[in-house]
């Protein structure tokens, strides 16, 4: 009795061990593969849902908490937001795809590997407790005799029934958790697209394409060498130039005294030269060139002097001719006024008599100013004539004074 017990408790951890191992590994797989890619997913949504509510209220910067997207992402939103900061301080978008993808919410935390394996295993399982149901009803399978076989026939049937239940089990569970792990990563990609699209559209521009990038960058490298060759150049030219100038400057200055002494030694040479000569001539003439340089200068001074007398002659007619001009100005104005009075004397019939008085001596007043306007015309041409004479007499002085001199 006691052995047939032991034997059936065998039996019953023998069979159990398949169970329990079926159901460890299917909550393994449960735990570590779907539970972390799905925790993932809600992170996102969560996070989609908070940018959406940040830009209804006019809240920004919502996203540059470092917990924003939960403790098992930390990590990498927190490298991106250390990358992101210095190329916003460049004025360049940083895009999210490096640190938030398939790698960091599905892959990585969902032990992929484990997930592609635990499928396979769940069968193999199966497959295992199927053969050890077989065997199991195998074992004591009689043929000898006919009540042998009939004995072992249920033995047979238990084992059989083990086999095709750990193998459902198996399968069961394999399909189970490939439907449940397909759900999870699915629904985790959906929420990274949706991420995405909602970090783009409520927080951050949309990054450029890496090739696009790649040529901003090349021409704005090209744009720096060129400025910088540039900057060299100047400063180059400008060394070059400077030192130049200082290589030259001593030869310069030395060749500038050296032209000015010869300068003034040639000045000084051929002043003392034409003195000598003049000393020399004036003595062969007896003084006469000294006498022939005062009587030049007399005359000069005497032309000088004319001058100046014409000049006030020439002013004082000019005064004339305005005080002229200014008589025959106030003339026009006196006929002007003598018109409107004619005119008004033609309107006012009652004073035609003292009107008419009033015009003989506007009349009157205008011949008299005509008279000395003429008077002024023949004064004005008197000393025109003057003038004229004057000047020709100075001619005649200069012209006999500089014949007594030769």
């Amino acid at each position: 009795m006691p052995m047939e017990l032991l034997h059936r408790f065998g039996v019953f951890f023998r069979d159990a061990s398949i169970y329990i191992a079926i159901g460890l590994v299917t909550w393994a797989g449960l735990i570590k593969c779907v539970y972390p890619v799905l925790r993932n997913a809600g992170l996102l949504n969560r996070a989609v849902v908070r940018l959406e509510k940040s830009s209804t209220r006019g809240k920004q910067g919502v996203w540059r908490d470092v917990e924003f997207l939960g403790h098992s992402l930390r990590e990498d939103w927190q490298l991106f937001l250390h990358n992101a900061t210095v190329m916003d301080s460049r004025g360049m978008p940083h895009g999210t795809e490096e640190y938030i993808n398939e790698d960091s919410v599905v892959y990585k935390p969902g032990h992929a590997q484990l997930a592609e394996l635990i499928p396979s295993l769940l069968t193999s399982l199966g497959i295992l407790g199927t053969f050890i149901g077989l065997m199991q009803g195998l074992t004591d399978l009689d043929f000898s005799n006919a009540e042998g076989t009939i004995r072992s026939i249920p033995n047979l049937l238990e084992g059989m029934r083990f086999a095709f239940a750990t193998s459902v089990a198996g399968i069961a569970c394999s399909l189970s958790f490939n439907v449940l792990n397909r759900m999870a990563v699915g629904r985790a990609f959906n929420a990274i697209d949706s991420f995405r699209e909602a970090f783009y559209d409520l927080a951050m521009s949309r990054p450029l394409e890496p090739d696009v990038q790649l040529i901003c960058q090349k021409q704005d490298d090209e744009v720096e060498l060129r400025r910088t060759a540039q900057a060299v150049g100047n400063q180059m030219a400008g060394a070059l130039e400077l030192a130049i100038s200082r290589a030259m400057h001593p030869l310069t200055l030395s060749m500038d005294q050296f032209l000015k002494g010869a300068t003034q030694e040639q000045v000084t040479g051929i002043r003392a030269i034409v003195d000598q000569f003049l000393e020399q001539l004036n003595a062969s003439l007896d003084g006469q060139l000294t006498a022939l340089g005062e009587s030049m200068k007399g005359a000069s001074q005497g032309q000088l002097q004319a001058q100046r007398s014409f000049r006030q002659a020439l002013g004082m007619a000019e005064q004339l001719t305005q005080d002229a001009r200014r008589i025959h100005e106030a003339s026009l104005e006196i006929a002007r006024q003598m018109g409107l009075l004619s005119q008004e004397l033609g309107r006012e019939g009652m004073q035609r008599e003292a009107r008419a008085q009033e015009a003989q001596e506007m009349a009157l007043r205008q011949a008299n100013l005509c008279r000395e306007l003429d008077e002024l015309s023949a004064s004005l041409s008197r000393m025109n004539s003057a003038v004229d004479a004057l000047t020709r007499r100075m001619e005649d002085q200069a012209s006999a004074a500089i014949g007594v001199e030769a």
